[in-house]
């Protein structure tokens, strides 16, 4: 009895499609969340659905800092604690410790949305991405696997997973980075340095988007086979 080779990826699809429907329904709760409580910030307090964090600008990145005052600095290391403000910020910012972070409540609805689309660039990216990877492994059971047009999204996918992923980062660093430093009241030095250092580079994405491309350019040469065979048989 011939194997049906449609199985494997029969439930391959049925796995994705689970995976999809799941990546989704999560990120539609996310969002809820983020809309009526302020999201991850929130602590699920509807009293805080203004409040935005993000990574605070190193203490002596900021002129004014304390370091740049003897007097302060002398005490500081003579209490051997830390300050409770290292340098001067705009009214209505706060420290959060233990983590460097600086927290604005009230905060106006343009900076809202770039702070919540800052949080869901990179899983918008990964759920299209999903959508895309769905489609694909269709037109393969369809097309019982080498064919060009399961080439070509399979190269898109890849090439979108690359691209998509390191502009979603990015854009979340400056975006975070920019907030910071409107955050503060004095000049920040080195700003460009800062979001550089702050990016969070998808190096996981990238290696799994280019292998996406290789294994394009690999069922490439197989469609190309195939349709050689099919015309000397």
């Amino acid at each position: 009895m011939p194997l049906d080779r449609s199985t494997p990826l029969k439930w391959t699809a049925i796995a994705v499609r689970l995976l999809l429907v799941l990546f989704a329904a999560t990120m539609v709760y996310e969002v809820g969340r983020a809309a009526l409580t302020g999201g991850e910030n929130a602590f699920g307090s509807l009293g805080t659905q203004s409040l935005v964090c993000v990574p605070s600008p190193g203490i002596l990145d900021v002129k004014g800092n304390f370091a740049e005052d003897p007097q302060r600095r002398k005490a500081v290391d003579a209490s051997s604690t830390v300050d409770d403000n290292p340098y001067p910020v705009e009214k209505g910012v706060e420290f959060a410790y233990p983590l460097p972070q600086i927290c604005k409540d009230d905060s106006s609805l343009g900076t809202q949305l770039l702070y919540q689309t800052s949080r869901f660039a990179t899983p918008l990216v990964l759920l299209i991405a999903l959508f895309l990877l769905d489609r694909l492994i269709r037109d393969a059971r369809r097309e019982n696997g080498f064919d060009e047009v399961v080439v070509r999204r399979l190269w898109f996918l890849g090439a979108f997973l690359i691209v998509s992923t390191v502009v979603a980062s990015l854009y979340a660093a400056i975006v975070e980075t920019g907030l910071a430093v409107s955050m503060v009241a004095g000049s920040v030095r080195e700003v460009w340095e800062m979001a550089l250092s702050s990016w969070d580079f998808p190096w996981a994405f990238l290696l799994a988007g280019l292998g996406l491309v290789v294994m394009s350019k690999v069922v490439r040469v197989g469609a190309h086979m195939r349709e050689e065979l099919e015309g000397v048989v």
